[in-house]
């Protein structure tokens, strides 16, 4: 799915806890994403220059019929994107936050969690390994932009965005 949507599942996901929680939760629900993006957009812009980040928005890019993957996009996959999708590492995580006795962070595993396992059936090209590093297994699913895919996850999530909406609104005096 895009990053958009995953921040806002993630902010829905946390919306109960508080206002300011939620938008912690659309950033971790976005971190999956950011987190393989940022570096490799840094390693295109400093090798290619800006217009270089362009290349990823090519029509079908996505879809497992497209175009070829640029090598630095390609690369970035193992480089980066293996490791922030992988729910096997957001659990040592987690593990390593509640060991350090930082627990009130873990809530933020719900929404980095859910990204993930959205990501599993949504993506074609850059299928998700959710059990990296024990194994390569990865499931080739539709892309997140196939109607089929996104029109029903939008109408879901808006429908979620308005229950959390209306409960928040029940609380209020």
């Amino acid at each position: 799915m895009d990053t958009f949507s995953h921040a806002a599942w993630g902010w829905v996901a946390l919306r109960q806890r508080s206002r300011r929680v939620a938008w912690w939760g659309a950033l971790a629900g976005a971190a999956p994403d950011l987190l393989f993006f940022i570096p490799y957009a840094v390693e295109q812009v400093a090798r290619d220059g800006v217009r270089s980040l362009l290349l990823a928005n090519e029509p079908g890019m996505w879809t497992l019929g497209g175009p070829p993957l640029p090598p630095l996009l390609a690369a970035a996959y193992d480089r980066y994107y293996v490791y922030s999708h992988s729910l096997v590492l957001l659990a040592a995580v987690l593990v390593l936050v509640w060991a350090c006795g930082a627990r009130r962070w873990l809530w933020l595993g719900i929404p980095y969690g859910l990204h993930i396992l959205m990501d599993i059936p949504t993506h074609e090209r850059f299928a998700v390994q959710p059990f990296f590093p024990l194994s390569d297994w990865r499931f080739i699913g539709l892309s997140w932009g196939d109607p089929r895919i996104f029109w029903p996850q939008l109408a879901a999530l808006f429908a979620a965005l308005l229950w959390t909406w209306r409960r928040g609104r029940r609380r209020m005096p």
